[in-house]
């Protein structure tokens, strides 16, 4: 299997889940839980490539790196000046589907994305549009986003023609709060749903 994970898209929307699931706790201290995130997708299969696109700053090299080890490819690029994220962050990971897809239609398995981002189907860009034509070249997909953000087109796209994996469900095992849920041996002090779908 390949993934394919929309670093920003994935982190903002989570922010919108914890106004759902901790509304007292400061949004501050929400970070993602790369690891956890990664084998929830992963589900025991082996993953051939993996990449994460992104802007820079944030985060630092230090989780970049701890991004690098895990053996996921970076895509990553400087936000405007504005401090918006370019149009190419999006851009990159979604050729860099169609590359895969392309380069392994001998043989295509399953291409999983993370992200909730839907726009420009109209014009037939973007991951809905992309991943329709990865399914037509006979490509299992797999949608993982947050219920708050995701856009329903994409999200109606993958329950009937391959998967959704609604990160909600798995919230207290893919995030925790700086300094709070979660303590130095890595395990996590509340209970979460597992990993395994």
């Amino acid at each position: 299997m390949f993934i394919f994970w929309d670093n920003s898209n994935i982190h903002i929307s989570g922010l919108k889940a914890m106004e759902q699931k901790e509304p007292d706790q400061l949004k501050e201290l929400f970070r993602t839980n790369f690891k956890n995130l990664f084998e929830l997708v992963r589900n025991n299969r082996e993953v051939e490539s993996a990449y994460l696109s992104g802007s820079i700053p944030p985060p630092n090299n230090a989780l970049w790196d701890y991004l690098k080890n895990m053996g996921i490819n970076l895509q990553l690029l400087n936000k405007t000046a504005e401090g918006t994220e370019q149009e190419s962050v999006d851009m990159s990971l979604q050729t860099m589907m169609l590359r895969t897809a392309m380069d392994h239609m001998s043989e295509p398995s399953t291409i999983a994305i993370l992200t909730g981002d839907g726009a420009g189907k109209q014009l037939g860009e973007g991951f809905l549009s992309d991943l329709k034509r990865i399914k037509n070249l006979g490509w299992n997909i797999e949608v993982y986003s947050w219920e708050n953000s995701c856009n329903r087109y994409l999200k109606e796209y993958a329950q009937k023609n391959g998967k959704f994996i609604a990160l909600d469900d798995y919230y207290f095992s893919i995030t925790f709060l700086k300094e709070d849920r979660y303590n130095p041996t890595g395990n996590q002090v509340r209970p979460s749903t597992s990993l395994i779908l």
